[in-house]
């Protein structure tokens, strides 16, 4: 029991105190505990809010009806299976409390951590039935664990950066919730075709040791109306049951504007769909969206993703890089032809030069002649009609090399006398 001077033992009620006769309050410590939870009770307890309680700033019932809400909206989360809610739920009830209780926004912060390592990708995806069509049976995904990848792909540096940037966090989790932060959770990645789109999505899965779910659009889209929305819905929950990286290829196909007055309802009906999937995307996955035309896709959907990647076309030291790499021991023999070849394809993508290197290189095997022979025979017309300055650089190339002039004046477009000029 406790009471003071101002009022009488048989005014006092046991667990209150008071400073007069009408006022009186409960004292925090002395409170019988309802539903046996000590978090209460350490919140009643703790500096700040026992000092707000006290001073009559908070009703002790407001404050067990506060902590009462959050346990009913955590418990609605979590019986319906919704962990990602349950976690973005959690974390802000880490900023909420984390001046007056640093220890337990610290022990929450630390479980939010762990959350997304708990599952064991190689478990899980072995054993989690992967989605198929009803109708035709096939599956609606493609499976790749563990993703193998020879080479980094050939990025700016800004780009980079960011896809790096998605690594270094996942190995930050305790850090970047304590901060009442979560890791990227979505990107979309816009750039012409044959830029590195797939490639770094691919490195990205390699990185992270995740497998890599790539949707099969052939399968997913559906004649039959409703189909495809729940094909997409069928592929979003399985992306989401396991630690994975979900490539959405072709984005455009499923998330066109809404205004685009040549779809059908159902198409509009799934950039709702979609919309609604990668605000709610668990922080245990990776989505990466995919597109070729950007400028098709609907608005809301670029505010959704947590971070935009342009891929531009490759920059001439870009092309050059990838030219060596393509070539690989014949790269040796072509030396200074090769930043001729990266400006007379400035306007390829990686992919454009990965099959131009490979014909020549098909061509040059098949026809046992050298490389150089064949480069010249594929480009001859290219060359001709090239700058003035390239072609006296390729010209003085096959001089040294041995050409005749007659086969440089034929190759380069260029008079034999300039030639001649040229060389003395």
């Amino acid at each position: 029991m406790v009471y003071d001077r101002s009022c009488g033992e048989a005014e006092a009620r046991p667990g209150m105190e008071c400073s007069d006769r009408s006022r009186a309050r409960p004292d925090p410590k002395k409170i019988r505990r309802p539903y046996g939870l000590d978090y209460s009770y350490r919140l009643l307890s703790s500096p700040a809010i026992g000092a707000a309680y006290r001073m009559g700033l908070m009703p002790v019932m407001d404050l067990l009806g506060q902590i009462s809400e959050n346990l009913v909206q955590l418990a609605r989360l979590g019986l319906a299976g919704r962990s990602q809610d349950v976690q973005a739920y959690l974390r802000q009830i880490v900023r909420r409390v984390r001046k007056a209780e640093p220890a337990l926004a610290q022990q929450l912060s630390e479980l939010l951590a762990m959350a997304p390592s708990s599952l064991s990708p190689l478990r899980d995806f072995g054993s989690t039935i992967m989605p198929i069509d009803a109708d035709s049976r096939l599956a609606l995904v493609k499976n790749e664990y563990p993703v193998l990848v020879q080479n980094s792909p050939i990025l700016e540096d800004a780009l980079r950066v960011k896809i790096e940037q998605v690594v270094q966090e996942r190995s930050h989790l305790a850090a970047l919730e304590a901060q009442g932060l979560g890791p990227t959770r979505s990107l979309l990645f816009v750039g012409p075709p044959g830029v590195g789109k797939t490639m770094s999505a691919r490195w990205l899965a390699c990185l992270l040791k995740r497998p890599l779910i790539t949707l099969d659009l052939a399968t997913v889209m559906s004649s039959y109306l409703g189909k495809t929305g729940s094909n997409i819905r069928a592929v979003l929950e399985y992306a989401k049951s396991v630690e994975s990286v979900l490539l959405l290829d072709e984005f455009d196909a499923i998330a066109k504007r809404r205004d685009d007055e040549g779809d059908v309802g159902e198409l509009k009906r799934l950039v709702t769909v979609i919309l609604q999937e990668v605000d709610d995307w668990p922080s245990t996955s990776l989505l990466i969206a995919a597109t070729n035309h950007g400028e098709l896709l609907d608005p809301a959907i670029w505010r959704r993703f947590d971070d935009v990647l342009e891929f531009p076309l490759p920059s001439s030291c870009q092309r050059e890089v990838a030219l060596r790499d393509l070539f690989g021991d014949d790269a040796r023999h072509l030396g200074a032809w090769l930043p001729i070849l990266s400006d007379f394809w400035g306007d390829r993508s990686f992919s454009d030069l990965r099959r131009s290197v490979q014909w020549v290189r098909r061509r040059a095997t098949t026809k046992g002649t050298d490389v150089i022979e064949v480069l010249l025979d594929q480009i001859g017309g290219e060359l001709r009609i090239s700058s003035a300055e390239t072609r006296k650089r390729a010209a003085k190339l096959l001089s040294e090399a041995g050409y005749s002039d007659r086969r440089i004046s034929e190759l380069v477009g260029i008079s034999r006398d300039t030639i001649r000029k040229g060389r003395g």
